[in-house]
């Protein structure tokens, strides 16, 4: 394996207490963290490297199955963790897989009615879900159902289920009759990548788990002096952008935000860390350039960056297992949904025409701008370009997420961590009325809820929001204009 560590962090000193540290998370010491910290059942991910091997004879079994039934594409529906580390995977190695990999891990409308078109007689779907009770999966899965049967399709002949053993997930599937692989329960999800929940993925698009499975193991083999010299490098740092489009391994920094976020933003503390696709020069905090940081395969990232985030939650002394606000959110959307009144009151929302000037306003003392784009990001892909616009003219730095994809990763540094932020929430009309089976809502009320509720969190917890709903891609080209 391939390994070089910056320069400028192997020179970084290293910490005797953080090697101590490290030496603890080695042999699974969830005290680290505190007594009564959700870690005491959350470091199976130590050492998956090893114990996810058990899968690998079902994964090849499950692979084969996909080449015999002549499948052409795989769609997975999850969230964060369930979604994320597949995505990375699939980017990586996209010249070595046999079928694409597509990810539905959106409620926008749009986006959800383009991942189901056509003839799905050779679309296997993954229903990935670790608690079981997503309301977005859970969504996608009716739907996929509702289209199956519409074409006349087995749904056991075109659905896998990942999840944990007990959930509401497995027993549905069990009584549905759909092949299950379980994920290992002490592994969080965002610490998943290394587990079923990123090991089925690969196999069915043709990537050998076992290669990044070898990888860990042999970062593993020297994980402390570089972990601990990277989270000190990092904790210098209130926000950091990770660059990843300059090397080989597209979408890492997705993956890493949602990590470091979600695992240390509460208790009013933690890092965040700012995916970005380009360098610029009116950037408002340090660059962490991932082709350059650390030159590794994708399997070593993986259990390294895991391993920062342990020791960054020591460094911040909260528990980085657990996720205590992004609870929040889903509470408030079950509340919206449940009232008969708008999704949004128009007393909630900000005139197009006005933005500029209250952003203006509600800016002053607060430390960075959050973009929560409840669009879609493929019809809608031009507004990330909003993020660098929105930092040339105000000078802050600016984070930027597709919601709901976003309350799963950095929604919980929104609400947990220092409050510190002011949040722009976008919605669009998008036009496609796509109902949810089974439910008295659609997909677009669900979508408006979720961009509802989050924004009710957010305040509850002390934090500015300014919500604008875009009526069409009109008004998405006139936002851009504001800022151009």
């Amino acid at each position: 394996m391939t390994f070089r560590l910056d320069p400028k962090i192997s020179s970084i000193p290293l910490s005797d207490v953080l090697m101590r540290i490290s030496e603890r998370v080695a042999a699974k010491d969830a005290t680290i963290w505190g007594e009564s910290s959700e870690a005491a059942i959350r470091l199976g991910w130590v050492d998956l490297a090893e114990t996810s091997r058990s899968l690998l004879p079902q994964l090849d079994s499950i692979a084969a199955s996909a080449r015999e039934r002549m499948v052409e594409k795989v769609v997975l529906s999850g969230m964060g963790g369930s979604s994320l580390a597949p995505e990375v995977i699939a980017k990586t190695y996209k010249r070595e897989s046999t079928r694409p990999l597509i990810i539905l891990d959106s409620t926008e409308p749009h986006f959800v009615q383009t991942r189901l078109e056509g003839d799905l007689s050779r679309t296997l779907f993954l229903i990935s879900s670790k608690s079981g009770s997503t309301i977005e999966t859970n969504s996608h899965l009716a739907l996929i159902l509702e289209r199956l049967a519409s074409q006349e399709l087995d749904h056991r002949d075109h659905i896998i289920v990942i999840t944990y053993p007990g959930s509401p997930l497995a027993l549905t599937a069990e009584g549905n009759g759909w092949r299950v692989v379980l994920g290992d329960p002490h592994v969080g999800g965002r610490f998943s990548a290394l587990s079923a929940f990123g090991l089925v993925p690969a196999a069915l698009i043709g990537i050998d788990p076992a290669l990044l499975l070898d990888d860990a193991a042999e970062m593993i083999a020297r994980i402390h002096e570089p972990a601990v010299k990277v989270a000190t490098h990092l904790a210098e740092h209130r926000y950091l952008y990770f660059l990843d489009s300059k090397g080989s391994l597209p979408g890492l920094a997705d993956w890493i935000e949602q990590l470091i976020a979600e695992s240390t933003g509460k208790e009013g503390k933690g890092l965040l860390p700012i995916a970005v696709e380009s360098t610029s020069n009116s950037m408002r905090a340090p660059l962490v350039d991932l082709s350059t940081i650390i030159d590794a395969p994708l399997g070593a990232h993986f259990i390294l960056w895991e391993w920062v985030t342990a020791l960054l939650g020591h460094i911040y002394q909260v528990d980085p297992f657990d996720q205590p606000d992004v609870q929040a959110t889903k509470t408030r959307t079950l509340e919206v949904l449940g009232e008969r009144s708008a999704v949004v009151t128009e007393t909630t929302l900000t005139p197009l025409e006005d933005l500029r000037a209250t952003i203006d306003t509600y800016l002053k003392g607060r430390e960075y701008l959050a973009v929560c784009a409840f669009l879609d990001p493929i019809r809608d892909a031009e507004v990330a370009s909003l993020r660098d616009r929105l930092e040339k003219v105000f000078q802050v730095p600016v984070a930027f997420g597709w919601g709901p994809r976003f309350l799963h990763s950095t929604g919980q540094f929104h609400k947990g961590g220092p409050r510190s932020g002011l949040f722009l929430s976008l919605t669009i009309d998008s036009g496609d009325a796509v109902p949810v089976p089974g439910k008295d809502y659609d997909f677009t009320r669900l979508i408006r809820a979720q961009a509802e509720g989050d924004r009710r969190a957010l305040v509850e917890s002390g934090n500015p929001v300014i919500s604008v709903h875009l009526r069409g891609a009109d008004d998405a080209e006139r936002l851009l204009t504001l800022f151009a």
